[in-house]
């Protein structure tokens, strides 16, 4: 393995204990059940965008791990789209700058972190901190790791995930804006007003 793929290896397990520890605290402390993606009674609307963000995600998941143990035997068979130390290291930023930005999100969030749309509990809106500036940071987080992936192991197949995940996130933020608005009206609706949705004009 190459230092990359070590340091790679070291993010995809930061990232794994941050999200896990998050949802056990929950349970533990609060007697919250967090994961509630493509869980309960839902609209068909909301359950498709849950259900395809449960699977694109595995497939990240799965595109990553097999990256850092694999990439050797891939690139053989599909080649890079491009390659060279310096994007690899850019990767590998910008897939650190997503894990501390997903992980900073639940931690500002607190107790009213969900993955997915929990319709069955009253949550607070949070707006400090780094909700300050992107109303859906964790988000930017994903979004940030499956960039940080491409880069790093530019090819066919990370490209595809990016663009899948991409999309099924952003699918999934305008569930989920339609679901804060219904519950938090027009505290919302001036959150909405002065907070971008991912981050400064975006």
């Amino acid at each position: 393995m190459r230092i990359t793929d070590i340091i790679s290896l070291i993010l995809l397990i930061t990232f794994g204990t941050g999200y896990i520890l998050k949802l056990v605290l929950l349970k533990q402390r609060n007697k919250i059940n967090a994961n509630v993606l493509a869980k309960g009674s839902k609209d068909f609307s909301t359950y498709s965008a849950e259900m395809f963000v449960r699977v694109s995600s595995s497939l990240w998941l799965l595109t990553w791990i097999s990256e850092i143990f694999f990439h050797i035997q891939i690139s053989s068979l599909i080649g890079f789209l491009f390659f060279n130390d310096y994007t690899t290291f850019i990767g590998i930023i910008i897939t650190a700058l997503g894990v501390g930005t997903f992980i900073l999100a639940t931690i500002f969030m607190k107790s009213s972190w969900r993955v997915g749309i929990d319709k069955n509990t009253k949550t607070t809106l949070v707006t400090e901190g780094i909700y300050k500036f992107s109303r859906n940071p964790a988000f930017v987080g994903f979004n940030l790791m499956f960039l940080g992936l491409f880069v790093t192991y530019a090819n066919i197949f990370t490209l595809i995930i990016l663009v899948i995940n991409a999309i099924a996130f952003h699918l999934l933020i305008l569930q989920e804006e339609k679901h804060l608005l219904a519950m938090f009206g027009d505290d919302y609706e001036r959150y909405k007003r002065k907070v971008p949705r991912y981050f400064l004009i975006f």
